[in-house]
């Protein structure tokens, strides 16, 4: 019985073997079966002809449970084309997870004349709102091979493999117009020195930038954006739009918009106002909505929503807010896909974790009318917080990266046309209990950036009037927020009177680099560009740890891990001193590379924490009750798995013994008579029967032979 079940792995004879008469079969009848089993297995499978068969697509999707009411509908339409279908000639398939069919089916029509028949007939015909079409099944495959077959192997490519590596991160630069993509340190440590990756084919592209998740390489031209990913950065899409001025995409990477623009003279000044807007699916690369006629909107005038859920279009006293995928606009309270009136609106800006909008809506002109800032929370539109204040000019937003916080730069009309003007930043505190508002004045803020963690610290460059030289100079200013009681407090370590025009903070805080970066335009001669003042900051202490000087520098920026700093010169600036360097996080440099014809360089992002602080504290607090949700539902899909397998091997059973076993024991059975006749005597059965078994010896011969006396010797 062991070579039954080698050669039957999958079926268990367990209750057939028990029957003895069943047994003494099997051991008698095991070659033949092998023999017929290996027979059917080494047959060719039947030829299908692809001329007798129809393809019809494009019908409406449906449910399983649809089905049948489905081809009822399809005949009664069929036979009107005085077509007579098997319904057992059809086939539907539905996808794997068995929710809904993939809007085809496909007949089989017995011969060559009937299937060009039935495809003339049915090609074209209405079925509900859908327009279905059917070709013969060869001429499918003749077209498939007629067509050049494009290359879509990024949908196998996997775009997320560099985040595995722990340590190196990736940047890239372009050289002329070649954009390269190396490693910084060695991710398989066989070295420290960079590492460049391997393209799949050049990139060509002056302006590069990367997606908001570092998913994408995206490249800028005349004919408009290409898109490269993968471990080599194969090209992965392609959106044609000529003089593109600008583009932005969500920041889940979903959603891509691209806009160009006009010029237009106001008030003898040249200003560049939006002409065209469109929206893609970046998945799809399929055009969702475009928008034109702009009156006076430019690039700030639109934004994406945190999670790519909504597109917010600023005009004229109103803000349109679209839903993706199908850029409807948002209904109100009573059903009404209306724009929110924004009387006097200037400028928005939305949250970075939640569905906030911050806008301000100006004063309006020889009116006494005050100005105003809002918190409006979408899709409810309601109103969260409002603040009006009498004679501001202008007003900036400026959102905490975790969003629980907001910085407003208010700009205050000069009193009296002196000309010095008043400024003054207020941060609001937003949480599920409360919003609180604090407010410090000072000389006018030129940039201000948020510590991206729950330290609550940000920093200012100001301008103030040296009085040495007589001109206006930029002081940094660093500040620490407490929340109970809201309160700000200027660290007086963090004030420097530097000529300074950049901030960066560490991705993980605390480190933070101030720097004066040259400028493409407007510069000046002379002056001194690219020194790199590197700070450490905790409470309410702030420590200058490090200087560096990087001649003409004209970019600089933290890596995503926080532990790497770079800045880069172009050869724009100056051809001899194109090179970029690479600082550790307490500003010491750890690589200079000289690039001759440098035009760009820029770290690789990396996509945050998937999950929120919040909901990381809530895991760690119900662990308990997650190990026992989750080892249920794996106790299920164990049992799921197991009945699924028990279920394939009782199929696999019946079938061989409806095919093999049973025709042949019943066969076996209804002969016994005839090979009893044969045998004079009853079959032999071992279950009827005690068999032992006896040995018996018989002596053929005796003969006695002397023993030589050598042999005899040895032998005592």
């Amino acid at each position: 019985m062991k070579e039954l079940y080698e050669l039957l792995p999958d079926i268990d004879l367990t209750k057939e073997v028990e029957d003895p008469k069943m047994k003494n079969f099997l051991k008698q009848a095991f070659y033949d079966l092998k023999s017929e089993i290996k027979r059917e297995a080494e047959l060719p499978m039947p030829k299908m002809e692809l001329e007798e068969y129809v393809i019809v697509s494009n019908l409406p999707i449906i449910p399983p449970e649809k089905k049948d009411k489905f081809m009822e509908v399809f005949l009664n339409i069929s036979k009107k084309l005085g077509l007579n279908l098997d319904v057992k000639k059809i086939e539907m398939p539905f996808k794997d997870d068995g929710k809904e069919s993939w809007g085809c089916m496909f007949i089989e029509c017995g011969d060559v004349k009937s299937a060009d028949s039935i495809a003339t007939k049915l090609n074209n015909v209405k079925v509900g709102k859908n327009t279905i079409k059917a070709i013969i099944m060869a001429d499918n495959e003749k077209i498939l091979k007629s067509v050049p077959i494009e290359d879509h192997s990024y949908s196998q490519v996997d775009l997320h493999k560099w985040m595995l590596e722990p340590i190196a991160q990736q940047y890239a630069m372009s050289i002329v117009n070649d954009v390269k993509v190396w490693w910084h340190t060695d991710p398989e440590r066989k070295t420290m020195d960079p590492v460049d990756i391997k393209l799949a084919a050049p990139i060509s592209g002056k302006t590069f930038s990367w997606s908001p998740k570092g998913t994408y390489l995206i490249t800028r031209d005349e004919e408009g954006l290409s898109f490269y990913g993968g471990p080599n950065m194969c090209k992965l899409k392609d959106f044609k739009h000529k003089k593109i001025a600008g583009f932005k995409i969500s920041l889940n990477e979903e959603y891509l918009y691209i806009y160009d623009l006009q010029e237009k003279k106001e008030d003898e000044v040249k200003a560049e106002w939006m002409r065209s807007l469109r929206v893609y699916s970046l998945q799809t690369e399929k055009e969702l909505r475009e928008f034109s006629g702009f009156q006076n909107e430019n690039a700030k005038s639109v934004g994406w929503s945190f999670d790519g859920k909504y597109l917010a279009k600023m005009s004229k006293d109103v803000l349109s807010v679209y839903e993706t995928p199908e850029m409807h606009m948002l209904m109100d309270g009573q059903g009404k896909r209306i724009s929110i009136k924004a009387e006097n609106i200037s400028a928005f800006v939305w949250n970075k974790t939640n569905n906030l909008i911050a806008l301000f809506k100006e004063s309006p002109k020889q009116t006494s009318q005050p100005s105003m800032v809002q918190i409006m929370s979408i899709p409810s539109r309601e109103v969260l917080y409002t603040k009006s204040t009498q004679g501001v000019e202008g007003c900036k937003f400026i959102w905490h990266p975790l969003g629980h916080m907001l910085a407003i730069i208010s700009t205050y009309k000069a009193p009296g046309g002196s000309g010095l003007k008043r400024t003054t930043i207020g941060i609001l505190s937003i949480d599920k209990r409360k919003i609180e508002y604090v407010v410090e004045e000072t000389t006018e803020v030129v940039l201000l950036k948020w510590e991206p963690t729950k330290d609550n610290h940000f920093a200012i460059l100001r301008t103030e009037k040296d009085r040495v030289v007589d001109k206006m100079e930029t002081v940094l200013e660093i500040y620490n927020v407490t929340t109970e009681p809201l309160k700000m407090h200027r660290i007086p370590e963090g004030s420097h009177p530097y000529a300074l025009s950049h901030i960066h903070w560490s991705p993980l805080g605390r480190l933070m680099v101030a720097t004066r970066l040259l400028p493409k335009v407007n510069y000046l001669s002379g002056a001194i560009y690219g020194t790199q003042y590197f700070f450490f900051i905790k409470g309410i202490q702030a420590h200058s740890i490090n200087t560096e000087s990087h001649d003409n520098a004209c970019g600089a920026g933290w890596d995503p891990s926080g532990r790497y700093y770079a800045s880069f010169c172009t050869s724009e600036i100056r051809q001899e001193l194109d090179a970029f360097k690479i600082y550790n996080c307490f500003g010491e440099t750890i690589l200079n590379e000289q690039v001759p014809k440098l035009t760009n360089w820029h770290w690789r992002k990396r996509p945050v924490a998937i999950l929120g602080e919040e909901v990381i504290e809530k895991i760690d607090k119900n662990l308990a009750e997650y190990g026992k949700k989750y080892k249920q539902m794996d106790k299920e899909a164990q049992q799921k798995m197991t009945a699924s397998v028990t279920g394939e091997k009782q199929a696999k059973l019946e079938t061989f013994l409806k095919k093999y076993l049973r025709p042949k024991f019943e066969k076996y059975e209804k002969e016994q008579k005839e090979r009893e006749a044969i045998l004079g005597h009853p079959e032999f059965n071992k279950a009827e029967y005690d068999c032992k078994e006896y040995f018996e010896e018989e002596l053929v011969e005796e003969k006695l032979e002397p023993i030589p006396k050598q042999s005899l010797i040895s032998i005592l």
